[in-house]
């Protein structure tokens, strides 16, 4: 049975000093000395003197001696003497050659056992990380066995042999001198070809290379790659590294014992005979087999001739072609290297070192230290069965806001503390950057996650937004921290104008808040209601935005808001988190001065990694996801490998095995029965520890306060406004849709006011737009809130026939077409007689106000003579009324400017503001707009106009220029027992008899002329008055 192993944490090698070495010049050779050459010819001069004046002497005889000339031969010989004295000095002197080139070698020789004493401490220290392939058995069960995570440096760098290394310490040569001496040059040359390099491991990196080829003698290559993979899974934990095969049949042999590695295991699927082992004849067996099983690092063994491309995430080592008895070669990235020694090992060193390394797993205290097991790190234990409200109950407020978010090298727990300097810690804004394949998006879900598990929703709610719409937040909006999750807003600038009008209204809200608690900050009104003043929350709000720099670039006016959240967040309890895949130059001009703490991952570039971090470090960062830098404004500089919440949960829950078949079988390396994996029990993908999470915190606490509302949908039926509002029958103020308010966090009724000034309506809108659905929720409205006594309808329609749909309800008098122009005459015509008969009658019984009158009415005190209450005149398509009745338009235009004072209103649709006239225009009260053709003709707010979608008819704007939509005209209309009077039209031929018995004994001695077109009664003449 295999024995628990915890790793313990990391003995590090002996230091290596790796500061230059910057070697001295060579003495130079001295060039002769101006006084020589003097001194010689001086000697010269004076020799040939001496040899004249003696000659003089003699040819003068023997009184020669006497003369005057030769007297001066003992001058001449003491000149002479004192010149070679002087000459004699000056060759001692040549002598010092020999002392400077004694010294200089001298000077070699103390360097040269610096250099030595470096490469011997350079060579103690590789073995020490690259141990020699004989000596790894001896690290099985020690405290060096799994000692490297994957937030190493080293982690899957491999030993694959021995050969020349540079030196740690580079040796700079100097600048030779124009005369250097040749004996100590030629010593400095030597010097520097000798001991610019050691011997010792020659590594490849595994994770920064997809795939690498072995080559060279096939049986030789083997043994080097038997080296490589007992390396790894000596030095490399099984949870963070899988070592996987593609092995032909013929060799499968050998490698029988890659069986025994606990790395060689799968994590999910098991057989007969335990987890299933990783060793496949096919490449497609083996993919499908790795696929969504690891967030670590997979090293896939290739010795087979099928093709083994497309393993994301893994690196390929394979066996590649080569004659016998060659040299073993690496290729790595199409540069091939020749170790001067190549590892070997043979399959019985590598069975030793495998079964011994069966006997271990790693333990879950192990598990629990480290980054990857997010739920050991937040202290959660068993993710199916801890109590949040517990947790968040025995968390100290010191620790509120705090989150774990990985491990340190040595296994040291990373948190991130968001909350301010005051109050400890990091916060309250910040900044995350890391490239494509980083682990930015993970990292992201671990830090929400993380903040919900340790604060309730009272202390803390999130606002989660991914501007490109990706799946980083996918499935938090069910978390009750959640005020929002905002998404997939690149192709969508109204959705960005939206959102800022969003942010806008929560600082205005909590800033009203604090003002209204007497409160100067959050942490005071936090204060405040824990001492009892007041019980309404104020939660911590923390607002993530991932791809904020894209979102910059295409809104650069949007940093004005971040800037607004980083100067009053601190006492409004906001905080921010700006992600981003790339930081270009300048994109935190402005927001620079409020960003507290920085968190680093692999970048692109050392100026991104400037840019964000202070220095280069995060480009020179190995391609791991998850591997990191957080910076503090208090200067920690802390490397870290971040958590995982991905990856399939880990339940505390017991599990029970039932053996099936407890036949006896041989183990190897092919699987044995059927297999199973854990996500057959339920779904066709394991549950992951975020789901999981996720599921225990639903139903605990109260939900988030909704910063933002999902944008407008499809439209609403009329009937669910109706219903959710009490509006008084008969009261002229209908609901005809929705207006959305995102800075009031809120819905409201779009209202239409008939009463006063307000009573004529104009529908504006682009073709398909929704302006005949906007009329006909209109009536639908009235129909449904007013009886037909106190409200008519007569519609003139010319927009395609829309208008058909309203003519049976009661309240709809006529409605006429194009086809119909005695009918459209007479809906007009009608129209101007109940304004002139109503002018009569308020005179004759003295009503001061249409509001009064329809008191009247209200009360049953009215006219019998007047069957009307409001009139409304409809007409749907104004342009088209224009061009085919042109002489109709300036009757309109006076029952629009002096109908509302008798109750008769006006209610029209246009594609333009500009089809309506200045006077006409100039009477309308109540304008709705939609989608215009052009949003530069928009006659409530050109800009807002822009973000009026296109293709969703119903949308278009408020007065205010807020973003509406029309309701859908679906509403229950009451049965009535009255209904609209009828439009009647003059016959073509009147019968006289029939006028006469209408007119009965009032005809008398009157001359009948014929019917009255609008009340059809019989019209007469005295001509004896």
């Amino acid at each position: 049975m295999a024995q628990e192993f915890v790793p313990e944490a990391r003995r590090r090698p002996p230091a290596v000093p790796t500061a230059d070495l910057v070697v001295d010049a060579p003495p130079h050779v001295p060039s002769p000395a101006a006084g020589g050459l003097l001194s010689r010819a001086l000697s010269a001069v004076l020799a040939v003197g001496g040899i004249g004046v003696m000659a003089a002497a003699l040819a003068s005889g023997p009184g020669g001696a006497r003369t005057p000339m030769f007297a001066t031969f003992p001058i001449m010989l003491l000149g002479s003497t004192m010149v070679t004295a002087l000459s004699g000095r000056g060759r001692r002197r040549g002598g010092g050659v020999d002392t400077d080139r004694l010294s200089y070698l001298e000077y070699l020789s103390r360097l040269r056992n610096i250099v030595l004493e470096t490469a011997a401490t350079q060579h103690d220290s590789l073995m020490w990380d690259h141990p020699d392939p004989d000596t790894l058995w001896t690290l099985i069960g020690g405290r060096r066995m799994w000692e490297r995570r994957i937030a190493d440096p080293d982690f899957c760098l491999v030993r694959v042999g021995t050969g020349p290394q540079p030196l740690a310490t580079r040796l700079v040569a100097p600048q030779p001198p124009e005369a250097a001496d040749p004996v100590t040059a030629a010593a400095l040359d030597r010097f520097l070809r000798t001991h610019a390099t050691t011997v010792g491991p020659i590594t490849v990196s595994l994770r920064e290379s997809p795939r690498i080829t072995i080559g060279g003698d096939e049986i030789a290559a083997r043994g080097t790659l038997r080296a490589m993979i007992c390396q790894l899974a000596v030095l490399h934990p099984p949870d963070q590294l899988l070592i996987a095969a593609v092995i032909d049949e013929g060799n499968r042999w050998q490698w029988e014992w890659l069986k025994w590695l606990p790395h060689n295991q799968h994590p999910t699927a098991a057989d007969v005979a335990g987890p299933v082992r990783m060793v496949y004849d096919s490449v497609d067996e083996a993919r499908g087999a790795l696929t969504g099983v690891r967030p670590v690092h997979a090293v896939v063994i290739a010795d087979s001739e099928h093709d083994t491309d497309g393993f994301a995430g893994a690196t390929v080592v394979e066996i590649g072609e080569g004659r016998a008895d060659a040299p073993v070669t690496i290729s790595v990235a199409g540069e091939t290297r020749v170790p001067a020694r190549p590892d070997r090992m043979d399959a019985l060193g590598a069975l030793v070192c495998a079964r011994r390394l069966a006997m271990h797993r790693i333990g879950a205290a192990a598990r629990c230290g480290d980054g990857w097991d997010w739920p050991g790190l937040a202290g959660i234990g068993d993710v199916d069965g801890f109590d949040p409200v517990a947790l968040w109950q025995s968390q100290d407020h010191r620790d509120r806001l705090r989150v774990p978010i990985g491990t340190r090298a040595d296994g040291a727990r990373v948190e991130l503390d968001i909350k301010e300097a005051a109050e400890s810690g990091m916060g309250p804004h910040g900044l995350c950057v890391g490239a494509t394949g980083s682990g930015k998006s993970e990292l992201l879900r671990t830090i929400a996650l993380g903040l919900m598990v340790r604060n309730s929703p009272e202390v803390l709610n999130l606002l989660l937004i991914d501007f490109k719409g990706g799946a980083t937040f996918l499935d938090y909006a069910r978390a009750p921290h959640v005020a929002a999750v905002i998404t997939n807003l690149a192709d969508e600038a109204p959705l960005v104008a939206r959102m800022r009008d969003a942010l806008a209204g929560e600082m205005n809200r909590r800033q009203r808040l604090l003002r209204a608690s007497g409160c100067v900050s959050a942490a005071a009104y936090e204060h405040a209601r824990r001492a009892g003043a007041t019980s309404t929350a104020l939660p911590s709000l923390f607002i993530i935005v991932d791809e904020f720099s894209e979102l910059l670039s295409q809104h650069p006016d949007f940093a004005d808001v971040f800037v607004a959240i980083g100067r009053l967040g601190r006492s409004l309890g906001i905080h921010l988190l700006l992600a981003s895949q790339r930081l270009d130059e300048g994109r935190l001009r402005g927001l620079d001065a409020h960003l507290s703490y920085r968190i680093c991952l692999k970048t692109l570039s050392a100026a991104e990694s400037r840019a964000a971090l202070g220095t280069p470090e995060a480009y020179e960062l190995p391609n791991n996801p998850g591997v990191g830098y957080l910076r503090t404004s208090g200067g920690e500089f802390v490397r870290f490998s971040a958590a995982y919440v991905s990856g399939p949960a880990r339940s505390g829950a017991p599990t029970t095995v039932s053996v099936a078949d407890p036949t006896v079988r041989t183990f190897g390396s092919r699987s044995v029965g059927v297999i199973t994996r854990a996500a057959e029990a339920g779904d066709s993908s394991p549950r992951t520890t975020l789901q999981a999470v996720l599921d225990r915190l639903c139903g605990h606490g109260p939900p988030a306060h909704q910063v933002w509302l999902p944008p407008l949908g499809p439209a609403p039926a009329l009937q669910t406004l109706l219903r959710a509002g009490a509006y008084a029958r008969g009261a002229l103020t209908v609901p005809v849709g929705v207006v959305d308010r995102p800075f009031e966090q809120r819905r409201t009724p779009l209202l239409v006011d008939l009463r006063g000034a307000a009573g004529n309506v104009a529908v504006v809108g682009a073709p398909q737009s929704g302006k005949s659905t906007a009329i006909r929720t209109l009536i639908t409205a009235l129909a449904a809130t007013h009886s037909p006594a106190q409200v008519q309808v007569y519609c003139l329609d010319f927009g395609g026939g829309a208008l058909a749909s309203v003519r049976s309800i009661p309240h709809v008098g006529a409605v006429a077409g194009r086809a119909e122009p005695r009918l459209v005459a007479r809906i007009v015509a009608e129209g101007e007689s109940i304004i002139r008969a109503r002018e009569a009658l308020f005179g004759d019984v003295g009503v001061g106000s249409i509001a009064e009158y329809r008191q009247l009415r209200a009360q049953g005190a009215a006219s019998d003579s007047d069957p009307f209450g409001d009139v409304f005149l409809v007409v749907d398509g104004w342009a088209s009324l224009c061009r085919d009745f042109g002489a109709l338009e300036s009757s309109f235009t006076a029952v629009a400017s002096q109908g509302l004072s008798f109750g008769v209103h006006v209610v029209l649709s246009a594609s333009r503001w500009a089809d309506i006239r200045p006077a006409l225009r100039d009477q309308i009260g109540t304008r709705i707009e939609l989608r215009l053709g052009d949003p530069a003709d928009s006659d409530l707010d050109r800009k807002a106009a822009q973000h009026v979608p296109q293709g969703r008819p119903g949308r278009g704007l408020s007065g205010d220029g807020s973003q509406t939509m029309i309701a859908l005209p679906i509403a229950e209309i009451g049965t009535a027992e009255s209904a609209a009077p009828p439009i009647p039209l003059l016959p073509e031929l009147i019968e006289r008899h029939s006028v006469v018995e209408a007119a009965g004994a009032v005809l008398g001695d009157r001359i009948l002329l014929g019917l009255d077109e609008r009340r059809m009664q019989p019209v007469t003449c005295e001509f004896h008055r």
